[in-house]
């Protein structure tokens, strides 16, 4: 059996020089820092995402739409009062029509509410100071698209993320109720 073979970039570690060498992993790091981490919600959703754009979350809900899929991802950052992704690994393969990542990072939070005497810090490799951090995976696909931004837009992303790092402090501070989550 044969297999045909696609390029394929692997890189362990955060953003670098070499990350920015891949025109969808350099797209990728202006979005993350430029555009989620730093809450530009207010930008037209297909400026970064296509018309079908589709969004898996990591409870498994799929969004279908450039704007509801903008929205649910409003929702899912506006929760923290600051972020920041951490990429740790990826790997990117060329397709038809652009490419697919599969990646991993870790996404440090602050947490709304008062911290308890209890809750211990912890540090970015940059060495700030986070209330949590999230081990989270992601699967992004993207496409050559002239109108988008370097010529490339999200087509889609599914997020595998483990929420109860933070979801545990915003418990204990009084932010979520336990009837909250049953809701």
């Amino acid at each position: 059996m044969s297999h045909t073979i696609k390029p394929t970039f692997v890189y362990n570690g955060g953003w670098s020089d070499e990350t920015r060498t891949h025109p969808a992993m350099k797209w990728m790091e202006n979005y993350t820092v430029n555009v989620v981490d730093a809450k530009k919600f207010d930008l037209p959703a297909t400026q970064c995402h296509t018309d079908n754009f589709v969004l898996q979350k990591s409870d498994g809900t799929v969004i279908k739409g450039a704007d509801a899929g903008w929205e649910a991802e409003k929702q899912i950052y506006n929760q923290f009062v600051a972020h920041s992704h951490e990429p740790q690994a990826l790997m990117c393969c060329e397709t038809e029509s652009g490419w697919q990542m599969i990646g991993q990072a870790d996404v440090y939070v602050m947490l709304p509410g008062t911290a308890g005497p209890d809750e211990k810090k912890v540090k970015s490799k940059s060495g700030k100071e986070w209330d949590a951090v999230i081990p989270a995976a992601y699967q992004f696909e993207y496409v050559k698209d002239a109108s988008g931004q370097d010529g490339i837009k999200l087509s889609s992303a599914k997020i595998f993320s483990d929420p109860l790092p933070a979801l545990t402090l915003l418990l204990k501070r009084g932010v979520v109720t336990p009837q909250d989550l049953l809701k």
